[in-house]
């Protein structure tokens, strides 16, 4: 599949997805937004075991394509085009990040605006590089946020905190980010990439069924009671207990070795 705003590498079992729109720091076009979701669902293939979402250029993602939405507002205002917006965004992008069975990690830098944010709250790994701006965007624009921000920001900061990064607008530091549980690191601009890499080897040593079984169980985390949660976690550690896997978890602790997942 050929791409024009994005391009799709798949290395030794770890994909990235790179946007590639430097220029305009890789602003989130209807174009760029299309792409990125068809290159999330090459990543059904069984040969793609990681994922990585970055940037190209100084910036990760710029958000929203202010030009291109006001030159097409009003079709945009009609609710038919608005859903088919939306489907892309939200269901193309975001629901498929969660719904993949697969470690997402995104390095971000530089600016991440609007939907580059909701893209880091919606993956499952974040790296922030120090000279990383994060923006809500929303409010500055008149919006209420979409993209899922306003579902994963609580998740990851608290009803209160959440309020304030949306409705505030003001820009945030890598280093709040990661006050905040936002990203998992901070790192220098010259070390992101090769801090994603190694996280990236991290996951691909990781037992498969596992880690896609610990994505699901956090996906409704936050939605189940208590005892239904036990129930639904207790399937899934019997599913694992039956895996080779497991039994070679348990001889590698017992050869005091590290284990060799298939």
């Amino acid at each position: 599949m050929d791409f024009e705003n994005i391009e799709f590498v798949v290395d030794d079992g770890v994909a990235r997805i790179i946007l590639n729109r430097p220029k305009e720091h890789n602003p989130l076009s209807l174009k760029t937004a299309k792409e990125l979701a068809d290159a999330l669902k090459l990543c059904e293939r069984d040969d793609i075991k990681v994922i990585i979402i970055c940037g190209r250029g100084s910036s990760f993602c710029a958000g929203l394509n202010v030009k291109e939405t006001l030159e097409n507002l009003e079709q945009i205002r009609d609710r038919k085009n608005f859903q088919d917006l939306g489907d892309v965004f939200n269901f193309g992008i975001i629901k498929k990040m969660r719904d993949l069975p697969k470690p997402i990690i995104v390095l971000t830098k530089g600016f991440t605006f609007g939907a580059g944010l909701s893209i880091v709250l919606a993956a499952d790994y974040a790296i922030a590089s120090e000279d990383t701006i994060f923006f809500s965007g929303f409010i500055r624009l008149g919006l209420s946020p979409d993209i899922g921000t306003s579902y994963f920001m609580p998740r990851h900061v608290g009803i209160k905190r959440a309020f304030e990064l949306m409705c505030l607008g003001e820009t945030f530091s890598a280093r709040k980010a990661y006050e905040c549980g936002i990203v998992n690191e901070v790192v220098k601009p010259d070390e992101l990439e090769s801090r994603g890499d190694v996280i990236a080897k991290k996951f691909l040593k990781a037992p498969k069924d596992a880690v896609a079984r610990i994505k699901q169980l956090l996906n409704i985390a936050f939605d189940n009671p208590l005892e239904e949660h036990l129930r639904i976690e207790m399937e899934h550690t019997y599913q694992t207990m039956l895996s080779d896997d497991f039994e070679e978890g348990l001889r590698a602790v017992i050869e005091r070795r590290e284990p060799r997942f298939r």
